[in-house]
């Protein structure tokens, strides 16, 4: 056998058996088993396998096995970064835009999210575009935001998806577009975007790029208020009271008036004084202890 043979061969070897340890690997961090997985991505990492490191980054940066130590994370993400890892250059731009270990610079996050949104990184855009957007290391560029949000939203990515309806919604950078923006909000909810039920209750709530319609504005106000959105909770409180798109009950209008207040939304104090003087003393004892327990689903 000749010796080129012999030697792809062995390449080929090596090759399926670092992809089947990086697999591996992934399966342990993924499930939650660190310890098995640093065993496995130390010595891949070593071995300069980009996906290896950016691994150890997130176990540094998380503080997962290990003590968090986000230097030593910053280390590991450029490592993997230098070998084209999209998803390594992502995360250091987070760490130049918060000011995490570096100092901050939103020039060099805009840097290097543009690495990674070239790549095609989604995520990446959208980050790219929310510092077009608030002209963050670069000028205000509504438009260029639009693009971003727009190839990060066609990339798959809900949160892009969620921005986008807000610049269609408030006409950001486009021409004001209700329709296309329900269009979009309906999509996220749908995908269970927190918010997003929030943003599609209002649409319901106010006819807008949808027909009116009180009861389906409920019921988003509703998902979004059990997951902790405290807008919602303050909507769901005052439709509960006006008997909107729902039966009038003051006892649970009280219920989500409290929990809205709790997280000093400030819209909720004057409706809760309101409902309270229809309520009897254990009526709102009994809805203040509910409140407090309340926890986001």
């Amino acid at each position: 056998m000749h010796r080129w043979i012999v030697l792809a061969i062995a390449i080929l070897s090596l090759s399926s058996a670092a992809d089947a340890g990086i697999d591996s690997a992934i399966k342990a961090f993924d499930s939650g088993d660190y310890k098995a997985a640093l065993t496995e991505l130390r010595p891949l990492a070593d071995s300069n396998n980009a996906e290896a490191q950016y691994r150890l980054g997130l176990m540094h940066d998380g503080g997962k096995g290990m003590a968090a130590n986000a230097s030593a994370a910053l280390d590991w993400f450029r490592k993997a970064a230098t070998q084209g890892h999209s998803e390594a250059k992502r995360v250091i731009g987070i760490y130049y835009e918060e000011g995490k270990v570096v100092g901050k610079s939103y020039e060099r996050a805009v840097e290097w999210y543009a690495e990674a949104a070239d790549m095609g990184n989604a995520k990446a855009q959208r980050n790219l575009g929310g510092l077009y957007q608030d002209g963050l290391g670069v000028k205000p560029d509504l438009k260029r935001a639009l693009e971003l949000y727009t190839q990060a939203a066609d990339g798959g990515n809900l949160k892009a998806k969620r921005n986008l309806a807000y610049m269609y919604y408030f006409g950001a950078g486009v021409r004001r577009d209700y329709k296309k923006a329900a269009t979009l909000f309906k999509e996220t909810a749908a995908a269970g975007l927190g918010k997003a039920d929030y943003d599609l209750g209002r649409l319901y709530y106010r006819g807008q790029g949808v027909a009116k319609d009180t009861k389906r504005a409920a019921d988003h106000f509703r998902k979004a208020a059990e997951r902790g959105h405290g807008e919602a909770q303050f909507f769901m409180g005052r439709i509960l009271m006006l008997g909107e798109g729902v039966n009038k009950d003051m006892v649970k209008a009280y219920y989500w008036l409290t929990v809205s207040a709790a997280q000093n939304t400030g819209k909720a104090d004057k409706l809760l004084r309101k409902v309270g003087r229809e309520l009897d003393e254990a009526q709102v004892s009994n809805v203040k202890s509910a409140a407090k327990a309340f926890r986001p689903k």
